[in-house]
């Protein structure tokens, strides 16, 4: 039998340790790893589109 224990409140300590975490962007989340996959996807679809109609 699986039980999953049951917490009280999260203390102002605690709180703010996990909303800090939450806050955080961390790898492809970030502003950075949002750009540089959206310049690989427009790389990607530029070399698609030369591979099929050529320049």
């Amino acid at each position: 039998m699986n039980q999953t224990p049951t917490r009280g409140p999260l203390t102002p300590a605690e709180e703010f340790k996990y909303a800090k975490l939450a806050m955080e962007w961390y790898g492809w989340g970030s502003p950075i790893g949002l750009g540089i996959a959206l310049v690989a996807l427009a790389a990607a679809a530029l070399l698609f589109r030369i591979a099929i109609f050529g320049f």
